[in-house]
């Protein structure tokens, strides 16, 4: 008899498979899931603690600058603002809730602590998008009674305090502002340890000393280590390293001398220099008209900044070192040394002035005394400045000599001053000229040289530095504005090791006799023409300038003035230079001799 087969045979078979299917599955299942929390679980954990922190760059407080005598003309000071903290006023749902709802406090805060509105609905949205974690300044450096205001009607409450901040200080408002320069907002530098993911602002220079030694005055950045959430707000600090402060620094001016000069150019469109000049240390670089240094602070307002941009006077120009000028008569006593170091001019030559100069039948020349100043030595040619004298001078000698001693001096280049924008001036050649209006120097262009006017073009540190040339003895100085650094207040300042030896340009003491002797007459003298600068009891050297410009019928005057004192052991060089006025005699000599007299009259000194 045959057996019947077992129906439910089969679907044992399946079951069997599929129980045995099911606990391969589990068992590789349970395999993944100990290689993923234990053989990799360490690497997982790592990756998510990278994931949930941020590096947040904290700036290092910023150097001091000061002047010779220890006096600080840019310090730090304590900003208090009002600080929104997204991590504690965020909403649940869209974001577009959590940014209403802070929008409304900034609101509700201005009409309560009555100021206007520093932040915009667009301006919490940016910072909820890329900067969350950091607190939004709504208002900064808050003034006496706004925070009074803050202390009666609100006080600290969730999401809301007061933040204080580092900001630049000026403690003399305009003093030397175009040569301190200001700071604004710093770029987003990268550090020596990689990027951060956020930035507190950074002071960083933007102008003047403050740009130029920025490396110097800016700290060492510190920063913290921060956890977030999902959401990327602040949960906790989980490590945090201090910043460092910048070095300071330490000037050659001097505080109390540069606002002297600054008293006496007055509201007069105009500069003046003072220096040391044995060693080119400048003691005072003035300026005028000025700007308010502490209306750049913490952030300059735009209608404050358009209103220097489009300012006639032009308040943001170094006029010391970034303009130049046709230097006028001052530069007489360099064309007349040029022509004691040629060969063929005579030292003891005598011109006649007889109040112009032809060249075949055409004048090429006028002297300021139209009738002339008759015989002249070199001494009183540059006494009562005869411009005779000067053009007779180079046609005899040539343009050579004068352009080789102007090279020589540095004319046409840079001084190396510590400044940004310094301007070369222009020392016309044949080469600059054909390559400007596709000609060479010409007879006029010579005459127009020796007296300073035409495309001769100089700064007025320029002319400091050549004034001291001939006050030291024959010696080229380079200008600087750095006395030293020092790491902490603790330390004394250290000497900069960036300072140059004077050159010594090898001038014959016997022709830099003469043109002192001539320089000193121009003051001195009954029939000099800064005898209006005599100061009793000092005697000291000088020449004065004026370059025409402007139409005829709007004819202005560039009026100069340089100077050193005493005549016999110098201890200052000085220039004067009046950018619109009526004339050195009315102009620079005047303003020369109130420094003079502050200087020396009454036991002062440099």
């Amino acid at each position: 008899m045959n057996q019947r087969p077992n129906p439910t045979q089969p679907h044992r078979l399946r079951l069997r498979l599929l129980l045995a299917l099911m606990v391969s599955l589990q068992g590789g299942f349970l395999v993944f899931l100990w290689n993923l929390q234990v053989v990799q679980g360490h690497s997982y954990q790592e990756t998510i603690s990278r994931q949930s922190l941020r590096r947040v760059r904290h700036p290092g407080l910023r150097g001091k600058l000061y002047d010779r005598n220890g006096i600080v003309l840019a310090d730090n000071r304590p900003a208090t603002g009002i600080a929104l903290y997204f991590e504690e006023l965020r909403v649940p749902g869209p974001s577009s809730r959590t940014i209403d709802r802070i929008d409304t406090m900034v609101e509700d805060m201005a009409r309560i602590l009555e100021m206007p509105r520093k932040v915009s609905r667009e301006d919490i949205a940016a910072h909820y998008r890329s900067e969350r974690l950091l607190p939004l300044m709504a208002w900064r450096d808050l003034d006496d009674a706004a925070l009074a205001r803050w202390a009666e009607r609100m006080g600290p409450q969730l999401g809301v305090d007061l933040l204080t901040e580092a900001v630049r200080s000026y403690p003399y408002d305009d003093l030397m502002s175009q040569t301190m320069g200001y700071v604004g907002r710093g770029g987003m530098a990268q550090d020596d340890e990689g990027p951060y993911d956020f930035y507190l602002p950074e002071m960083e220079g933007k102008a003047g000393l403050e740009k130029v030694f920025d490396a110097k005055l800016r700290g060492e950045a510190g920063g913290e280590l921060v956890r977030i959430d999902v959401s990327s707000y602040r949960h906790e600090v989980e490590a945090f390293r201090a910043s460092v402060p910048g070095e300071d620094v330490q000037l050659t001016l001097d505080a109390r001398l540069q606002r002297l000069c600054e008293r006496i150019l007055g509201d007069a469109t105009g500069s003046m220099v003072v220096m040391k000049p044995e060693n080119g240390e400048v003691l005072a670089l003035a300026t005028s008209p000025r700007y308010n240094l502490n209306e750049f602070v913490p952030f300059l307002p735009n209608d404050v900044w358009q209103g220097l941009l489009n300012d006639k006077r032009r308040p943001l120009v170094n006029r010391p070192v970034a303009e130049q000028y046709p230097p006028g008569s001052v530069i007489k006593p360099f064309v007349c040394l040029a022509g004691l170091q040629s060969e063929a001019f005579d030292p003891l030559s005598v011109f006649m002035c007889t109040g112009s100069y032809q060249a075949g039948p055409r004048t090429i020349m006028h002297c300021h005394n139209r009738f002339g100043h008759g015989e002249l030595t070199m001494e009183e040619a540059i006494e009562r400045s005869c411009n005779v004298y000067m053009w007779k001078l180079i046609e005899e000698t040539g343009y050579g000599p004068v352009r080789q001693l102007f090279q020589q001096v540095g004319l046409g280049e840079e001084t190396g001053l510590e400044v940004d924008h310094e301007v070369s001036g222009i020392l016309p050649t044949d080469e600059w000229k054909r390559e400007r209006f596709n000609q060479r120097l010409l007879g006029g262009d010579f005459a127009n040289i020796s007296i300073g006017q035409g495309f001769l073009t100089v700064t007025p540190i320029q002319m400091a530095v050549l004034t001291s040339a001939i006050a030291n003895g024959g010696n080229l100085v380079t200008p600087t504005l750095l006395q030293g650094f020092r790491a902490s207040e603790e330390e004394p300042f250290q000497l900069s090791e960036l300072r140059k030896e004077p050159i010594d340009l090898g001038w014959q003491a016997e022709d830099l006799s003469r043109i002192q002797k001539g320089m000193v007459d121009v003051v001195m003298s009954p029939r000099g023409t800064a005898r209006s600068a005599q100061v009793p009891g000092l005697s000291y050297a000088g020449k004065t300038g004026t370059a025409q410009f402007g139409s005829p019928g709007n004819r202005r005057y560039r009026s100069w003035m340089i100077a050193y004192a005493p005549a016999e052991n110098p201890r200052i060089a000085a220039v004067v230079l009046i950018d619109a006025g009526q004339g050195s005699g009315v102009d620079a000599a005047p303003r020369m001799k109130l420094l003079m007299q502050a200087l020396f009259s009454q036991g002062g000194s440099s």
